[in-house]
């Protein structure tokens, strides 16, 4: 169905098996040394498993002046030598090629990762440091004089020769979201008056420099390719990089690259999250525009990112010439198997991301990746080491069709049970067909399609309008019973709270409400989205 997605694709000397590539993505539990571990080789590994062409490792930093989180890959020493060696393996062991990032924060570096020094940057300039830190961290950034940039440069050139040594087929140049090169291209961060600044070949010249370097360094067969924005994303009157300008540095960097991976944000200000990591809110390949204008103006490849789930949009994305490649971020975790899937004609079974944030949330706040659709992130490693199918496959009996029966149903029958999955009302869901109705809840509900079609894919049996009594139990003598009879909504004790006009979320959702005027008690999660959906069919909501 995908022929333009699954076809392959040339960048310099190497060639991709489809279009589908893993966008770079970091990990907070990387060993304190700045090198991978067991669990975190897996992680990328499981990608290349799931037919991704191309893996990118996220945050190779590439000096010690250049950290911005509390843990990165640091590629300045040989130390990391090993742990990079076991990765590229790995994800070559799947078919796929091994890509890394080469980055320096500039200015956004906390000086708590840097030493206790002030960040250098293109421009001298205050900066509110608050990504992944507890509290904001106010600085002044240091201007970066002509031999550190020399010394920078040298720094790239060394990185990209570790991380060619230790077996990766490529490397990418992080110029973009607001990092140390994508502040020279920014007229929002880079102020200079000297041949770095002003033109936008001026505010090139500084990655011409690094982009040569690392070509000396790795040799004409290493294809080399830059991240960068195709806009900032800043306000008017911010003095952001916009599309003109991105387009030409583009063309600038052309001669010295391989191919171009187009996104967009500066992520030290708190509302450009959304750019770089789409809410619910926001349409799928709200980016593809960016890389479409680029495409339009190079001869090289061109990957976009963005919010991207839907094969049928990837292969259309393709197919118009809009990229040439499409990367998955956060939708790799939600379904590492996409790109294997859409191959053999599973498309049906693709989990398609929420972009609930479950993952960034758990990563900055317990230093750890989580799914809220697949329990297999960040425990790759230990599921490797499990038995892949059960010695002796039982009868079991699930209670309740809702997403957790629904998921023990898939992973029973994957370890070769037979499974019964008993549900009492006429439809599979539970709790999340209340999102039908609700226009930005559509993939929390395509989740129900998807698992459906993993049972039937797995012979699971599916009974509805039958709950699983005693009686039955009895008489069917299963070796196990998984209850997922999942919750109800407490109902507190108000007066009042039984009136007609007084109504559950869940009601909410489901459109059963009366009247203009709408109090909402409670602004938690529930409340707020809620109140939105009934904003949005023009009642007049307030949350108490």
């Amino acid at each position: 169905m995908f022929e333009n997605l699954y076809s392959p694709l040339k960048i310099g000397t190497l060639t991709l098996r489809n279009r589908i590539v893993a966008a770079p993505s970091s990990q907070a539990d990387l060993e304190t040394d700045g090198t991978l571990a067991d669990r975190n080789i897996a992680y990328y590994a499981r990608k290349a498993r799931g037919g991704a062409s191309l893996v990118t490792v996220g945050d190779g930093i590439i000096h010690p002046t250049g950290q911005d989180h509390p843990r990165q890959v640091l590629l300045y020493t040989d130390n990391c030598l090993p742990s990079l060696t076991r990765c590229a393996e790995e994800i070559h062991k799947y078919g796929a090629c091994a890509s890394i990032e080469l980055s320096h924060g500039g200015i956004v570096c906390d000086p708590a990762f840097i030493g206790g020094e002030r960040p250098w940057g293109p421009s001298e300039m205050p900066v509110s440091i608050g990504f992944q830190t507890k509290n904001p961290v106010q600085v002044m950034s240091r201007e970066m004089t002509e031999d550190f940039m020399e010394e920078l440069a040298d720094a790239y050139a060394e990185a990209a020769k570790r991380v060619k040594l230790a077996g990766f087929d490529m490397v990418m140049l992080h110029a973009a979201h607001g990092w140390l090169i994508g502040q020279f291209f920014s007229p929002h961060t880079n102020h200079r008056t000297d041949k770095y600044g002003g033109s936008a070949e001026n505010r090139a010249r500084f990655a011409v420099m690094v982009l040569k370097r690392i070509r000396e360094a790795v040799g004409p067969r290493f294809p080399i390719e830059i991240r960068m924005n195709g806009r900032d994303g800043l306000s008017p009157g911010e003095n952001g990089l916009e599309i003109p300008d991105a387009v030409e540095i583009a063309k600038i960097l052309e001669p010295f690259v391989d191919s171009f991976h187009i996104s967009s944000c500066m992520h030290m200000y708190p509302p450009q999250q959304d750019i770089m990591q789409s809410p619910i809110f926001t349409e799928h390949g709200h980016l593809v525009h960016l890389a479409a204008e680029i495409k339009k103006n190079v001869k090289k490849p061109v990957c976009t990112v963005g919010g991207l789930s839907d094969l049928a949009m990837m292969e259309e994305i393709i197919a118009s010439g809009k990229a040439d490649m499409v990367a998955l971020g956060r939708q790799m975790l939600a379904d590492p198997d996409i790109a294997v899937k859409g191959e053999t004609g599973r498309e049906a079974e693709v989990r398609r991301c929420l972009r609930c944030a479950t993952c960034q949330s758990g990563r900055f706040t317990r230093g750890t990746a989580r799914c809220a659709l697949n329990p297999e992130i960040g425990r790759e490693w230990q599921i490797e080491l499990m038995p892949k199918k059960a010695d002796e496959p039982k009868r079991i009996f699930i209670a309740g069709g809702g997403p957790a029966g629904m998921e023990a149903a898939i992973i029973a029958a994957r370890r070769g049970h037979d499974v019964t999955l008993y549900e009492k009302t006429d439809k599979l869901g539970g709790a999340l067909n209340f999102a039908e109705s609700i226009d930005f809840k559509a993939d929390l509900y395509h989740v129900i399609a998807s698992m459906e079609a993993e049972m039937r894919a797995l012979n699971v049996k599916v009974l509805l309008n039958t709950p699983l009594t005693p009686e039955i139990a009895k008489s069917e003598k299963p070796d196990a019973i998984i209850a997922a009879v999942g919750a109800e909504a407490i109902k507190p004790p108000f007066p009042g709270i039984d009136l007609p006009k007084v109504k559950m979320a869940a009601q909410a959702d489901a459109g059963d409400v009366a009247g203009d005027n709408i109090a909402v008690i409670g602004g938690g999660l529930v409340g707020v989205e809620a109140a939105l959906y009934l904003a949005k069919t023009g009642k007049n909501v307030t949350i108490i």
